[in-house]
Parts: C-alpha cells; structure tokens; sequence
C-alpha cells in the first residue's frame, strides 16, 4: 500500500439490465454473472484497482 501519496478514490460503475446476457442476467446483476465458474465479472475490475493500488 502506498503511503504519503496522492489520496486517490476509485468509483466502479456496474449496473444496468444487461439485455444482451439476458439469459445469463435473468436472476442476477451483471457484475455477479461468473466467468470461468471462479470469478465473477466485477473481480476483475476490482483486481485492476488493487493492482493500480488504488
């Protein structure tokens, strides 16, 4: 973790009703369809900002 650094705020905007995955969005958000039966599609954005140590 950086310290003495610029503070820095990181805003994920994930929503919307994901009519082109409907059938993967039919019973959840898009940032909780699963990618690869590990992850979920909003894991990777939240790594890129722990890797940009924001």
């Amino acid at each position: 973790m950086r310290r003495g650094g610029p503070s820095v705020l990181g805003i994920v905007l994930a929503g919307g009703e994901g009519k082109r995955l409907m059938p993967l969005t039919a019973d959840r958000a898009k940032p909780a369809v699963t990618f690869g039966g590990t992850y979920r599609l909003v894991d990777f954005v939240l790594s890129n900002l722990v890797n940009a140590d924001i």
